[in-house]
């Protein structure tokens, strides 16, 4: 036995403070940590209860070469073991993997006992700390650094790590938080008071909303409406939340102000277009049986290479079939598939994304097929994890965390991907007149364009608005809007649906007239629909009285134009006031005349909707959620050579005009 350590590093004083059983043969499925330094025998004892305790598989000849190794070059810890087996010439893999999982632990280990609170220092290690990876899952980072170096400004980099800590925010959530915390930091860094939170002013917290408004991209390209808006919306979400923070509560009331202040919301999607058609369905369906797993796959004891293809097979008609997002497919329960009294299938889900847990769903009865289908070939199976046999799609994994779980996306997106590849590459395909190979991208092929895909199924099937919205699971149908394409027969529903409360400057109701007298007798307008024949004719671009439509006789309006009604009129009273003392009386008049008009208007569009019964009420807000998607032809009229105009005509005043 000595000589046999000997060969490992042991010299004969250190092998004879060992107590060892004489004559002992270890199997294949036994090793040893006696001879091991006291620190890494510990690590690794704690290593084999953790792996053992998460289900990962533990292999004694690994944990054999890695005693091997441990003696061979004496390191002392298991940081020290990783590093020897990584400078090897050839370093076993298996061990490799062991040892980065192990340092892991012992590194989350030792911060948890050192008494170090590493969230109040500038710099996080994620996996250490143990936060979750983002706010959907339980799951700890195994990997990830968050800097927040990038905010130069002291008391709003202390906020932030507060804010964190506070809420206990996941990895992902941190980073948005650096994120837009960083820009408020850069504006006031440049201000006279920015360092100091109790001499804050106003004026400090206007340069701040310019610096979001103004928001670029590293490549110094304007960031989108969408972005800017939710930037601003965390930082005032920070300082409101966060008030009771130490730090936070020192910010002066001067400016909190900006809490109230707002951006632009991104604008609504315009034909998005990203429902994929009917003859690319067609494609991939005719050629399912290549969504299969690759040749050198080795499929996991007990199951067959058919069985996880026709896992991916039944995954993708779901996809296809039912709409929902891709992670509340993955989830389905072994028993989502229920039957109403009379027969009806439909399934039951959960939604991730909205904490909403036990949601119906109808569905066709080949989707329930499809479904059955899978149930049966499920029921083959014996192997499955106990924690992971009540999912529909249990991980094909044998061993660790994920065993215990259903399939991750990862699992189905890779075959997914593969899958499109080989469509496209089909010499049919490639050939193809209609050429559909270039539809086949990633850009348009995505997971989530299924979901875009029900939702335009729906619409062009005439689905009414409140029945899209319950299907999809939104809480309003205006997001419902940003999934569809507005089809003309759409808009020729709505438009004829809102034209029934149709009214002209002086508030009086005018018929509805069909979708063809509409389109050929008025022009859409910022603020609603012009009939003047010139104006008409020329799309709007040539309007005898300058968009001063409140004054005009050919003005026509209805509820689909309050919204816009109400901007104007909140931006026209705005230029009263700027116009103060240095306009003469005639402008002032001018501009209180025009917002009456307008008022006038609201009022008695108002009271139209009033006179409605609460169906015809709920069936025009959802045509008027559909026509608010469609631009108006005109442009605004407060735009003009880069600065704001007073948008004023002069009125005849004595000898003033």
């Amino acid at each position: 036995m000595f000589r046999k350590l000997a060969k490992l590093g042991v010299d004969h004083e250190a092998f004879i403070t060992v107590e060892r059983p004489l004559d002992i043969r270890y199997h294949r499925h036994e090793f040893s940590f006696i001879d091991l330094p006291p620190i890494l025998r510990t690590e690794l004892l704690l290593v084999l209860q953790e792996r053992d305790r998460n289900s990962y598989r533990i292999l004694p000849a690994t944990i054999r070469r890695i005693v091997r190794v441990g003696m061979e070059t004496r390191a002392r810890s298991i940081h020290r073991l990783l590093d020897a087996e990584q400078a090897r010439p050839r370093p076993d893999a298996g061990v490799v993997g062991f040892l980065r999982h192990a340092g892991l632990l012992t590194a989350r280990w030792r911060y948890r006992h050192s008494g170090r609170d590493m969230r109040s220092e500038d710099v996080w290690d994620a996996a250490v700390i143990g936060l979750r990876k983002d706010r959907t899952t339980r799951t700890i980072c195994s990997k990830g650094t968050l800097d927040f170096r990038p905010i130069s400004v002291n008391w709003l980099r202390q906020a932030a790590k507060e804010y964190s800590r506070h809420f206990d925010l996941a990895a992902d959530q941190v980073r948005d938080v650096i994120r837009t915390v960083q820009v408020a930091s850069d504006a006031l860094a440049r201000r006279p008071h920015g360092t100091r939170p109790e001499q804050l002013t106003r004026a400090d917290a206007h340069a701040v909303v310019d610096a979001y408004r103004h928001l670029t991209g590293p490549d110094g390209e304007p960031r989108t409406d969408s972005v800017k808006y939710d930037y601003f919306k965390l930082f005032q979400r920070m300082l409101r939340d966060g008030g009771d923070l130490e730090i936070l509560a020192q910010v002066s009331a001067r400016f909190m102000f900006i809490t109230a202040e707002s951006l632009p919301t991104a604008g609504p999607h315009k034909n998005p277009g990203k429902a994929i058609p009917d003859h690319i369905i067609r494609i991939l369906d005719a050629n399912l049986e290549l969504l299969a797993v690759d040749a050198a796959y080795a499929a996991p004891a007990g199951r067959t290479r058919a069985f996880q293809n026709l896992m991916l097979q039944t995954i993708y008609q779901l996809l296809r079939d039912l709409g929902r997002r891709p992670t509340e497919i993955y989830s389905l329960r072994r028993d989502t598939l229920r039957e109403t009294d009379d027969g009806q299938p439909y399934i039951i889900y959960d939604s991730h994304k909205t904490a909403e847990y036990g949601l119906e769903l109808p569905i066709h009865r080949s989707t329930a097929r499809v479904i059955q289908t899978w149930q049966n070939a499920l029921g083959t199976i014996e192997n499955i994890h106990p924690d992971a046999a009540g999912y529909l799609f249990p991980s094909p994994r044998l061993y660790g965390p994920q065993s215990r779980t259903h399939i991750t996306p990862t699992g189905f997106h890779t075959n997914y991907w593969r899958w499109i590849d080989r469509i496209r590459n089909l010499p049919e395909v490639q050939d193809d007149p209609a050429r559909p190979a270039d539809f086949l991208t990633r850009s348009r092929m995505g997971l989530y364009n299924w979901r875009h895909t029900y939702a335009q199924r729906l619409s062009d099937n005439s689905t009414p608005p409140d029945v899209i919205k319950e299907l999809m699971n939104h809480k309003s149908f205006t997001t419902s809007t940003g999934y569809i394409k507005i089809t003309r027969e759409r808009q020729r529903q709505a438009i004829e649906t809102v034209n029934s409360t149709t009214i002209d400057r002086r508030g009086l109701l005018h018929g509805p007239k069909d979708y063809a007298a509409y389109v050929r007798e008025s022009v859409s307008t910022p603020l609603g629909l012009c009939t003047e024949p010139s104006n008409v004719k020329a799309a709007g671009q040539s309007c005898p009285v300058r968009n001063k439509c409140g004054g005009c006789q050919y003005y026509r309006a209805n509820l689909s134009h309050l919204p816009q009604i109400d901007a104007h009129i909140v931006a026209l009273t705005a230029d009263l006031a700027s116009a103060g003392d240095i306009a003469e009386p005639w402008v002032h008049q001018s501009l209180k005349e025009e917002i009456s008009s307008y008022k006038r208007m609201r009022t008695a569009l108002l009271k139209e909707k009033s006179r409605l019964t609460p169906e015809d009420r709920a069936a025009i807000d959802d045509a008027v959620t559909l026509l608010q998607q469609i631009p108006a032809s005109a442009p605004p009229p407060t735009v003009g050579e880069g600065r704001r105009m007073l948008p004023v005509t002069p009125v005849s005043n004595g000898n003033r005009t």
